[in-house]
């Protein structure tokens, strides 16, 4: 970390126009010393900068990528070659076209499951989240004129009903008709 501040103390750029990538120095990077928990450190110590990943584990294993790009990555350096048969230090160890074609599709997947992320009600959800709510049922046969107590409802699927959360708007009331066992309490049937 220390180097770290260092170096951007001789960096005269502003903050958005700086990232910082988390690297291991290892040729090729075995999977558990790529270490992308640090990743998350440096978010927390330079909140203001775009943090990226120069990944040098090997290129058939999209698991190491994608886990950064689920850390917040907004960058990954990979070394490429043309040719992994080439002599030099980094030809065995880089990506290749093939490679680079399956670390966007891996990724373009991975943004996909991620989707929002903000908590709400997704589209897909809203039809079921209906029917696998509960509404407040009648525990048994409720007469016309009985004052609703607590021990005469239950809860029940579907939730099309009224919503479990308003009990105690419920009990206390005195039903305008006879409700049937399981039926769902609609406040119009109440007084």
């Amino acid at each position: 970390m220390k180097e770290i501040r260092r170096a951007l103390s001789w960096i005269s750029l502003p903050k958005k126009k700086i990232m910082l990538l988390h690297c291991i120095l290892s040729y090729p990077t075995k999977n558990k010393d790529a270490n992308l928990g640090m990743i998350n450190d440096l978010q927390l110590n330079f909140p203001k900068i775009k943090i990226g990943y120069s990944d040098h584990t090997e290129p058939g294993n999209m698991n190491v990528t994608n886990l950064a790009f689920n850390l917040g990555c907004v960058l990954v350096e990979k070394h490429f070659t043309f040719n992994k048969k080439l002599k030099g230090n980094d030809h065995y160890h880089s990506a290749d076209k093939n490679d680079l074609i399956n670390l966007r599709n891996s990724l373009s997947e991975n943004k996909l499951i991620l989707g929002s992320m903000k908590k709400k009600v997704i589209e897909a959800e809203k039809k079921s989240r209906i029917y696998a709510r509960r509404s407040i049922v009648a525990n048994d046969f409720i007469r016309k004129n009985k004052k609703i107590l607590k021990k005469d409802l239950t809860f029940k699927r579907p939730g099309t009903g009224i919503e479990p959360f308003h009990l105690e708007k419920v009990v206390g009331k005195i039903s305008k008709k006879d409700i049937k066992k399981d039926a769902l309490l609609k406040f119009k049937d109440l007084i």
